[in-house]
């Protein structure tokens, strides 16, 4: 029997197998590339900020620097978007809450209403685990000046002269050095699988 057609059917196989794999390590490569989200870029570095946590105390910007937080903006008589947000972080907080380098802070709009006898009940009714997940009230010039000024959001008294108040929805992802990296809708989609990857992502900075 003549051993070249064999050799060459056994080189012919070698070659199949070596592309095959080269084929299948550059798919997965394109795979990995296709899905992987672009960075995270540096939006704004907020200023610091000192406001009243309804459990007791003071926070400022520097107690959460080495932290990745989310923010959100909410008062304690809103009918409809407030419990929405509320309910998607109290989603978030277990799974987030297993990493003591992350905190939630949400911020009343209302804060002449909202003092911290109002919001502990509040914070309360979502189950916000003390010392990770902050209900910051204050002076109104100095939550105007953070929400407005620093997060470059909306916060206003509703125009009819109700108590109602028009403000912004979003939520905000902050990173350890107190700089905005994202912003995310709310009350309109739920973004928490998107919310808990961009942590995630933080945290490995």
């Amino acid at each position: 029997m003549n051993p070249a057609p064999m050799k060459k059917r056994g080189m012919a196989g070698w070659y199949f197998l070596c592309l095959t794999v080269a084929f299948c390590a550059v798919g997965a490569l394109w795979f990995e590339l296709k899905n992987t989200p672009p960075p995270l870029q540096k939006i704004r570095q907020l200023s610091d900020f000192k406001l009243t946590e309804c459990r007791g105390g003071d926070v400022h910007l520097s107690d959460l620097k080495g932290k990745v937080w989310l923010a959100d903006f909410v008062y304690t008589t809103c009918p409809s978007t407030c419990p929405m947000l509320s309910s998607r972080l109290a989603v978030l907080q277990d799974e987030a809450f297993k990493n003591d380098a992350v905190r939630f802070v949400s911020i009343s709009v209302n804060p002449a209403h909202d003092t911290p006898d109002v919001l502990r009940p509040y914070a309360d009714k979502y189950h916000a685990k003390q010392g990770k997940w902050f209900f910051l009230t204050g002076d109104k010039t100095r939550v105007t000046e953070l929400v407005s000024g620093g997060f470059l959001l909306t916060m206003k008294g509703a125009p009819d002269g109700s108590n109602d108040m028009v403000h912004s929805t979003k939520i905000v992802l902050v990173d350890k050095a107190g700089v905005i990296r994202a912003y995310y809708e709310g009350a309109v989609a739920d973004e928490t699988h998107r919310i808990s990857r961009d942590i995630r992502r933080l945290l490995r900075e």
